[in-house]
């Protein structure tokens, strides 16, 4: 079980610090195309809902897949934060390992999402590995964030992070925690 999770965790890493290489489609679509152009986990997302849902700007999405296990990330054009990462993996676990073996110890629970779910703050984190060795010294941070992971109805653990640009407080990272809750119940229903 343990290498179940460190594989998933390793995975989403790899498939989020991965858009630009092969597998990868960065995509810059005009206003009115959809974020699932991107392809990989893109396909459960559109920009109208999320703009919506949380009050910003995003139009660049680059999409990734490896195996059973899909990523997402959504950007605005000016800059990279903040930005929205969405990742899929297929999964036997029940309700039961994820609680104890996904979920993070800090997480609460998140009633009505998937079969089982958690949200928690994240905090305001440099760039690292390859990231901060390609922006040299000095790395872009980004701002707090907001985490909601789950274990959808149809065996997939899906985790939606967004993380908001290095300027914002943790008020705006506790505010925008309730958006998250909603627009994951939308993912969720998306995904069935």
């Amino acid at each position: 079980m343990r290498r179940v999770l460190m594989a998933v965790v390793a995975l989403s890493a790899a498939l989020v610090a991965g858009c630009d290489d092969a597998g990868a489609s960065p995509v810059a679509p005009p206003p009115t195309a959809p974020a699932a152009a991107a392809g990989g986990a893109c396909q459960l997302l559109d920009f109208g809902m999320v703009n919506a849902k949380l009050g910003l700007n995003l139009s660049v999405a680059a999409g990734a897949s490896m195996d059973n296990s899909f990523s997402c990330v959504l950007q605005t054009a000016a800059g990279s934060y903040p930005d929205l990462v969405l990742s899929v993996t297929t999964t036997t676990i029940g309700a039961d390992v994820f609680s104890s073996a996904i979920a993070p110890k800090d997480g609460q629970a998140v009633p009505g999402l998937g079969l089982v779910a958690y949200q928690r703050p994240t905090p305001a984190a440099e760039k690292s590995g390859a990231d901060a060795e390609k922006s040299g010294p000095g790395a872009e941070k980004s701002g707090p964030g907001v985490e909601v992971g789950w274990l959808a109805g149809n065996k997939r653990i899906i985790k939606l992070a967004l993380r908001l640009a290095p300027e914002a407080g943790d008020e705006q990272a506790a505010a925008d925690m309730p958006k998250m809750v909603e627009l994951a119940k939308l993912i969720d229903l998306s995904s069935l």
